[in-house]
């Protein structure tokens, strides 16, 4: 890692201008609570705090790259239990969207996922497990994919036996356009998810 933690205020602006609720790291003291709270902290390659502190130095690209922001379970400790009652998970997506506006996929797999997911919300607002699975696991190719329904084959068995999938596509639900209309709102108002 970086040593040098010298003051550079254009990757800070460039956070509190674009990122949701990127302004209230100013507000971090870093005290570390979030790290230690964190149930994925052994995962991470930087803490909360330290990417709060790196975004600070003009580490853009560290932050951007780091597998810490893609991370993020929303499991709500860290925000819990900051001092400052800073908003971290809010920070920590923020980042994640950012990083893949910006073209930066640190977990292609959660990116990948994430959008699919999305799409299938937005398509008929709700999930068609087979479907979703499907399109996630051919998204790096037909090789790939038929290689992860072998391995998940027994998964999807269980699930279309305990009624979990279906065998018949998923039908719009009732109210599409207004599920949409807020989607699109949301993604207007910079509060979305991934792009749909």
């Amino acid at each position: 890692m970086e040593t040098n933690t010298s003051y550079d205020p254009s990757f800070a602006r460039e956070v509190f201008e674009n990122v949701d609720s990127g302004e209230e790291i100013k507000m971090c003291m870093q005290c570390g609570m979030c790290a230690a709270s964190c149930p994925l902290r052994e995962h991470m390659d930087y803490p909360p705090r330290q990417i709060f502190s790196m975004i600070r130095a003009g580490k853009r690209d560290m932050v951007l790259n780091a597998n810490s922001i893609m991370m993020c379970t929303s499991c709500y400790t860290c925000q819990v239990r900051c001092p400052r009652g800073i908003p971290v998970i809010d920070v920590m997506h923020g980042l994640a969207h950012y990083a893949i506006s910006k073209g930066i996929l640190t977990r292609k797999d959660t990116a990948v996922f994430g959008r699919e997911f999305w799409q299938q919300i937005y398509k008929t607002g709700r999930i068609d497990e087979k479907d979703l699975s499907r399109r996630y696991f051919f998204a790096d190719g037909i090789i790939t994919g038929i290689k992860k329904s072998l391995q998940m084959a027994r998964m999807g068995i269980i699930m279309l036996l305990h009624g979990r999938m279906k065998i018949l596509p998923e039908k719009k639900i009732k109210g599409i356009k207004s599920l949409r209309s807020m989607l699109d709102k949301a993604m207007q108002t910079g509060k979305g998810g991934s792009e749909v």
